[in-house]
């Protein structure tokens, strides 16, 4: 748990119930001293929002031991770190109508959602209370997505990012080689979703949920003697990408104890229709619901060009779910001039997960996130 992990390491923090205009309630925790600071530094410190991936919340930033851990990288560098829950995980559960443990109404919302209404509602609260006109953005696989939808969709929030840093992007998905595209014609339009939906109830739920109902869970199953043989580790290869020598095996078997976390039916149903339809769209509700929403029969694409704020992609050459093949498409997308940069980690086999599980993530993707947010002045 996130409290715990940051109370272990003596970062002193605050935690944030923040309410979206659409009613959702997320938790945010805010870093607000690291133990490592020798003085108190004078001034407005530069905040930076960390926003998790699709089965991931905010302690994914804390599978990393304290050195190499990003949250408190930036931290001991003087930053305020704020770092997210989104809506539907664990941590950010509450809502103000629905109880989401009861009613598969909760439930309805995607990526884009989190996008326009999580992101905004985020980034206001950290405006207001440090008191700066910018802040950053680390976003990691669907946390780049929400970015991708957020600036698109709302001009406005361009100018309140400083600049935005996406770890293994993901927008455009026809290239994903990924078994997960086993699931595209399981999802991939609103009816098949449908149905999904209400034989789970909106999402496919924690490990913990999973633990209480069969007694068991990834991290039971993938002890040391399984990892030691290769058995976990081989199956995240084939999901995501194979890079032994980045892979943290003694501490495998207490990430998968902890992830991943809910996932809602309708994230990975928005996923597969990109993934079918080789495009960066909005919700496929079929023609005629379609005409009501959007005024088109066909789901709209999101407008990469209507964003402003400079970015920076961080991609890995071994990446299953936003192989480079995606990412330099999503990149072509972009305003001429708004991509600052466009790096491949110098790691041939660095896959989806190393951007928060590699041994090197720091040497080969933090350090670089640091030194280049020197460039910037976000207060």
């Amino acid at each position: 748990m996130t409290p715990q992990i940051l109370e272990t390491y003596n970062y002193k923090f605050k935690t944030y119930n923040i309410t979206t205009n659409d009613s959702y309630i997320l938790t945010v925790y805010r870093i607000t001293e690291s133990p490592k600071a020798t003085k108190k530094s004078k001034g407005v410190k530069q905040a930076v929002y960390l926003n998790h991936g699709l089965g991931g919340a905010s302690d994914n930033w804390n599978f990393q031991p304290g050195s190499r851990n990003l949250p408190f990288k930036l931290a001991d560098a003087g930053y305020d770190v704020w770092i997210s829950n989104c809506r539907g995980t664990t941590y950010s559960m509450g809502h103000k109508n629905y109880d989401a443990n009861k009613d598969i109404a909760y439930w309805s919302f995607s990526f884009h959602e989190m996008g326009i209404y999580d992101l905004p509602a985020v980034i206001d609260k950290m405006l207001s209370e440090t008191g700066t006109s910018k802040i950053f953005y680390i976003g990691y696989s669907m946390g780049t997505t929400q970015y991708f939808i957020a600036l698109s969709e709302l001009a406005g929030l361009n100018d309140k990012i400083a600049a935005g840093f996406l770890l293994a992007p993901v927008a455009y998905m026809g290239h994903l080689n990924s078994p997960a595209r086993l699931l595209v014609p399981l999802l991939s339009t609103d009816p098949l979703y449908q149905i999904a939906n209400l034989a789970l109830m909106g999402r496919i739920q924690t490990v913990d949920q999973y633990r209480k109902q069969f007694k068991l869970s990834p991290g039971d199953i993938c002890d040391l003697a399984a990892t030691k043989c290769g058995v976990c580790d081989n199956l995240l290869f084939l999901l995501f990408g194979y890079d032994a020598n980045q892979m943290n095996n003694t501490e495998l078997p207490n990430i998968l104890a902890k992830a991943p976390n809910n996932i809602g039916v309708k994230w990975f149903a928005h996923y597969m229709q990109n993934i079918a339809t080789c495009r960066f769209q909005k919700y496929d509700y079929g023609a005629v619901e379609n005409m009501k929403r959007y005024n088109s029969a066909q789901s709209p694409e999101y407008d990469l060009q209507k964003i402003t704020t400079p970015t920076y992609f961080f991609y890995g050459e071994n990446d299953n779910l936003a192989p480079p093949n995606d990412v330099q498409i999503t990149a072509k997308k972009m305003k001429s001039g708004v991509l600052k940069g466009n790096y491949k980690v110098l790691n041939k086999n660095f896959n989806h997960l190393d951007f928060f599980m590699a041994k090197d993530a720091d040497k080969l993707v933090y350090n670089r996130i640091l030194t280049t947010m020197k460039r910037y002045k976000a207060s």
